[in-house]
């Protein structure tokens, strides 16, 4: 703790905070979503006051001092936002003790965050590339209108000064802006030039009275828009897949689920945390499939993380379980619901979704019978899961029923050889083909 210096009037900056847990690899920055306070109201200190979205989670901002929010330096909207940038300034009736006020930009006062994977090999420092905001950032008031309404404002040709605000503080929301446009909907408009950095154009519509609307890229769009494209283009993947049978992963299942009934909060396993934990036990059987490509040599994983693809509104998010090989099913299934849940919800941590070195993506519950997955960079290997079918099985040359499911493998052929797939997969079907030994 120490003192700010009275030379500076007692203002205390307001500074984007680091999102990012160890190298920042997607580069994308975060954006200032929302203003929750306006230059003049009093402020608590750690009270929210701004909402930061980053590419997988709205993250709440909080007051560094007690005081009144004294100017606003960057616009809600404003995307790209890097750690130390200056937000805004909260002037203090009498010179506070901020928390860290000497320690540089890296130490928050936050709760730490779990290591990134070990590697044997020496990381490069973090790139921080200095920000530029954009030369029309207002700093004389606070934007009193959300995003949402001044795009439905531009749409409807609504003057946001004529609007009277329902929201807190009077600032004006998207419903408003609606109001006062005499509740018509909002018109499709030709948006010119770049969105979310992605060239956009509209087509003329061949039918009469058809309409096309453009919406806003989110930050999560963006990022995974560019990413994908990345991957894709530049990451030469090869993809295997093998039948895998599901009869006793669906019976131990039922059996378990059947005990856990008994608890006073039941939780239930699903076929997805058999997927997950097979996946993470035969990453540890075969370390050479546990390792990421990189220009300066390859980089072997000691600790086994499972990235698990969660569809929310916004897009696809995958949060991470740190040591999945290490936890016991039932532990597991405990993580992944809470993470799924977080997810859904916009309100994981960035230490929760970055990092990871495999990814599941299972699409079973959609009826789904095989999955092509794009590798989720700088990941070599990815698995895709279908749905568990009834069909025709041939056991010891003769014709019964039985449950199957399609298990696809997709690498980074640069780090992955051929071999070593077929490796993953097997250990793979193995698990689940006789999942006693995951249960214990």
């Amino acid at each position: 703790m120490s003192e700010v210096d009275a030379t500076t009037d007692k203002m205390i900056p307001i500074e984007m905070p680091s999102l990012s847990s160890g190298d920042d690899r997607e580069g994308e920055g975060a954006t200032l979503a929302n203003w929750l306070v306006a230059v003049g109201d009093e402020v608590e200190h750690g009270e929210v006051i701004a909402e930061l979205e980053t590419d997988k989670a709205t993250v709440e901002l909080e007051s560094p001092a007690t005081g009144r929010l004294a100017e606003i330096s960057i616009a809600e909207g404003t995307e790209g936002l890097r750690p130390g940038v200056l937000l805004g300034t909260i002037e203090c009736d009498a010179a506070p003790e901020v928390e860290g006020a000497e320690s540089d930009a890296d130490s928050s006062g936050e709760e730490e965050a779990p290591s990134a994977p070990e590697v044997r090999d020496d990381e490069g420092a973090s790139r921080s590339p200095a920000f530029e905001p954009p030369p029309s950032v207002p700093s004389a008031e606070a934007p009193r209108s959300t995003p949402l309404a001044r795009r439905a404002a531009e749409a409807n040709d609504v003057d946001l000064g004529s609007v009277q605000g329902s929201g807190p503080g009077g600032k004006v929301v998207e419903a408003d802006v609606l109001a006062a446009a005499g509740g018509a909907p909002v018109e499709a408009k030709t948006v010119p030039g770049k969105v979310g950095g992605f060239a956009v154009s509209v087509l003329e519509t061949t039918e009469a009275g058809a309409e096309v609307r453009i919406e806003r890229l989110s930050a999560m769009r963006t990022t995974i828009a560019r990413r994908m494209t990345e991957s894709k283009q530049g990451v030469p993947h090869f993809y295997l897949d093998v039948r895998v049978a599901m009869d006793e992963v669906m019976a131990a299942r039922a059996r378990l689920n059947e005990g856990l009934a008994a608890d006073e909060a039941p939780m239930k396993i699903s076929v997805n945390d058999f997927v997950v934990r097979a996946v993470a036990g035969a990453m540890r059987e075969v370390p050479q499939a546990n390792v990421q490509f990189a220009e300066d040599g390859m980089r072997i994983f000691e600790r086994v993380d499972v990235c698990v693809a969660v569809a929310t509104e916004g897009g696809l998010v995958t949060p991470v379980v740190r040591d999945a090989d290490r936890k016991g099913l039932v532990a597991l299934a405990g993580e992944i619901a809470q993470l799924a849940e977080l997810a859904r919800s916009g309100a994981l941590r960035p230490e929760q979704y970055q990092g990871g070195t495999v990814t599941v993506s299972n699409l079973g519950m959609y009826g789904i019978d095989t999955v092509y997955p794009i590798l989720n960079p700088p990941q070599a290997c990815i698995v895709g899961f279908g749905a568990a079918t009834e069909e025709p099985i041939v056991r010891d040359g003769e014709i019964g029923v039985g449950h199957t499911a399609c298990a696809t493998l997709a690498a980074d052929h640069r780090a992955v050889d051929g071999a070593v797939g077929a490796r993953l997969l097997a250990a793979i079907r193995a698990r689940l083909e006789d999942p006693l030994g995951m249960m214990l």
